[in-house]
């Protein structure tokens, strides 16, 4: 009898293992930058946006390709434009509205790194992983991914700059350094569960069956209860996710009347939105 309950709970303890995997990887999803939703809303350019409490300013390199101030007043590739009152409102709330959603967008991604840390951190913990070596493998592959988005999303004091020009480096090596140290850690979790089981079964109240399954109900509790803390967690980042789409959707408009107001900003479209069902919110940042 004892053999065949220490056989289901070893089995028992693969599928949790994948489960708890299951979960890493989708408190991690989220430092990728990217959540399900019914449309689609993005920002996607080549070039670099710096943003200050004075201007917000689209860069090639060393060259401005556009800059608009506060005011409203619109300079292209260093000459001023002259506009009407109606396009400089324009501008004014078109510039205004970039500064909102780069600082919502900056806060979200440091906020959505943080709870896969939590998550990460939390079943360590909870399974014994106190080596520090594979502690260090998982803290240096979240440390690379921080890295990878400061390159990309740089926030110093009231300026933002978004290095679009640098978007390809935010995933560089990343996943698979994740992945490995997950693995890893795994491993561990796994080998610590069985020890766990060992010390459990040789001491404390009842019969062997009694403490096997007081043991599994309590390693059941704390995966439901994590579970539900990241997905509670993740639903409020998508919230706010949503509310970042819907004042990427507001730009949108307010970007396609500015092109119609001044030709020569068609060239430097930031944001499109598709309303086609079952796609995703790509924030790029």
């Amino acid at each position: 009898m004892n053999r065949r309950v220490v056989q289901r709970f070893r089995r028992k303890s693969l599928t949790e293992k994948e489960s708890i995997m299951k979960l890493l990887i989708a408190a991690t999803l989220f430092s990728s930058m990217t959540m399900a939703s019914e449309s689609n809303c993005s920002m996607q350019f080549n070039d670099d946006l710096i943003v200050n409490q004075n201007q917000v300013e689209l860069k090639r390199g060393d060259e401005s390709l556009w800059r608009i101030n506060n005011q409203g007043a619109l300079w292209i590739k260093g000459q001023a434009v002259d506009t009407d009152r109606a396009t400089s409102a324009n501008l004014q709330q078109y510039q205004a509205g970039l500064r909102d959603t780069a600082k919502d967008t900056v806060v979200l991604v440091a906020d959505a790194l943080e709870l896969a840390n939590t998550a990460i951190t939390r079943v360590m913990e909870q399974f014994g992983v106190d080596s520090g070596d594979q502690r260090s493998k998982v803290n240096a592959a979240l440390d690379k991914m921080r890295s990878n988005i400061d390159q990309v999303v740089y926030s110093h004091g009231d300026e933002i700059q978004i290095h679009g020009s640098k978007m390809d480096s935010i995933d560089n090596g990343f996943d698979k350094e994740l992945s490995v140290a997950m693995e890893e850690s795994m491993a561990e979790v796994t080998g610590n569960v069985l020890m766990m089981v060992g010390k459990a079964m040789a001491g404390g109240e009842g019969t062997f069956e009694q403490r096997m399954q007081e043991f599994e109900t309590k390693m059941d509790k704390f995966s439901q209860d994590l579970d539900a803390e990241m997905q509670a967690k993740g639903d409020a980042l998508d919230a706010r996710g949503q509310q970042i789409c819907s004042k990427l959707q507001t730009l949108d408009s307010l970007e396609q009347q500015i092109q119609a107001q001044v030709p020569q900003m068609a060239a430097y479209d930031l944001i499109q939105v598709d309303n086609d069902e079952a796609t995703s919110v790509s924030l790029l940042f």
